[in-house]
């Protein structure tokens, strides 16, 4: 797709568009919509256990770890200062280190990001998520080349450690732009789309934006979706499920495990 001009974008788009809003798409049972209960073996390798806010400290981060490795959870999504110290707290385990790069606002260089994921990697991290250049998408006309560009700058400077790209629904104000984010994400070589980055006011995931994110990328083939934000509860992770997604983000893991919900606030 490198090389396409904004208006072969927006007619690749249009298209899409057309396909996921129209509901001839034809939706089979999502991945993980039979998960029930807790219990389930495949719900705590669904679970990416997560601390990012700025005052987190090394002790905060060693439970973190610790929690993780107790309940089998599939990372530790963390910043990265403190990726190299959570890659040797899990050494031995199952669970594997995530870190955030350009978060929470998106709006640095593809070049700066690039370097930021690459040092991760170097100190042992598995899997990266990052934020979309949001103000590309939303701009008038929608620089969709510069954000393809942008995007798959990064991807491949992460190869082959898959990339999440943190959309921010809440911030995109119509179906279509959704749809477009996704589907830019999903041809620069995402790994998952993802819905927040729980930092932005009022934002967060919900099930109608999850079940038109898993829509939007279906026609990859190999493409997930990843909710975060607001989802503290097991009854929420199950409506996640149902509408496609296939990793949950959250503070709140060890709860969702225990099936309490926990207060406001949390990611």
């Amino acid at each position: 797709m490198a090389g396409r001009t904004d208006d072969d974008w927006a007619a690749f788009i249009q298209q899409k568009i057309s396909e996921v809003l129209s509901g001839t798409d034809i939706v089979k049972e999502a991945p993980l919509a039979s998960i029930s209960t807790p219990e389930d073996p495949r719900f705590p390798l669904a679970i990416d256990h997560t601390l990012l806010k700025q005052d987190a400290i090394p002790a905060q981060i060693e439970a973190l770890c610790d929690e993780a490795i107790e309940f089998g959870f599939k990372s530790c999504c963390v910043n990265g200062l403190y990726v190299k110290s959570v890659v040797e707290r899990l050494r031995n385990s199952q669970t594997i280190a995530c870190c955030v790069v350009g978060f929470p606002l998106g709006a640095g260089s593809a070049e700066s990001k690039a370097y930021e994921a690459q040092a991760a990697i170097k100190d042992g991290a598995l899997e990266i998520d990052t934020v979309i250049p949001l103000g590309l998408l939303l701009s008038q006309p929608p620089r969709y080349a510069d954000l393809f560009d942008h995007l798959q700058t990064m991807i491949r400077s992460s190869a082959p450690v898959p990339v999440k790209v943190i959309l921010e629904t809440g911030l995109i104000p119509s179906p279509e732009l959704k749809v477009a984010a996704c589907v830019i994400a999903a041809e620069a070589g995402a790994a998952f789309v993802k819905t927040s980055t729980g930092f932005a006011s009022g934002t967060g995931a919900t099930k109608e934006d999850v079940s038109l994110m898993y829509r939007s990328v279906r026609y990859k083939g190999n493409v997930k979706v990843k909710a975060s934000g607001g989802v503290r509860s097991f009854d929420a992770c199950k409506e996640m499920f149902a509408a496609g997604a296939e990793r949950i983000g959250t503070s709140s893991g060890v709860s969702l495990i225990k099936k309490s919900v926990t207060t406001s606030g949390a990611y």
